[in-house]
């Protein structure tokens, strides 16, 4: 297992915080200012780990370098039929196993690196076409979320007692 620390907000005692040093893509630490993943003194901000929330959703500066690095690496014609509200969505059909970008989020604690397979983060909206299942929160107020989709496959340890969140080693990857 790796750990990451759990965060407090005493604004929403009742929501799991993480917290995120960075995201990379195919190992590219992404240009993304660190204080998005914050929480500011009115309790606005972060990143929380919810198993009832199914896509992942980050602020929007964050999402536009994500979205930027998956569409200059993603090698797949674009879907002619997108799905409506997805931002990136391409062809898949006829193609066995898509060959897409690795993301991963560097996280608080040694050696925390979350690395969820693109199963995790692209999925298949229709027959024949698959999206960028990431989303962009406003950062007016509100919190990201690292919903179900992304968190498939790993068994996480929600560790009340040392404030902590564990994850299977399957997801540990080396910065």
């Amino acid at each position: 297992m790796c750990y990451t620390p759990l965060i407090a907000n005493p604004l929403s005692p009742t929501f799991y915080y993480i917290g995120i040093r960075s995201v990379s893509v195919d190992g590219v630490k992404l240009p993304i200012d660190p204080s998005v993943w914050s929480i500011d003194e009115e309790g606005n901000g972060g990143m929380v780990v919810d198993s009832g929330t199914t896509l992942t959703f980050v602020p929007e500066s964050a999402y536009g370098e994500i979205l930027k690095a998956f569409q200059s690496r993603v090698k797949l014609p674009g879907a002619e039929d997108p799905t409506p509200g997805f931002d990136l969505c391409v062809n898949v059909s006829g193609v066995g196993r898509p060959d897409f970008p690795r993301m991963s989020f560097e996280l608080l604690g040694r050696r925390a690196v979350f690395g969820p397979p693109p199963g995790n983060y692209f999925i298949e909206t229709s027959e024949g076409v698959a999206c960028l299942a990431i989303q962009p929160v406003g950062e007016g107020g509100g919190f990201g979320v690292m919903g179900n989709l992304m968190q498939q496959g790993f068994l996480l340890e929600f560790d009340r007692d040392r404030s902590r969140l564990g994850f299977s080693r399957r997801g540990c990857a080396r910065p």
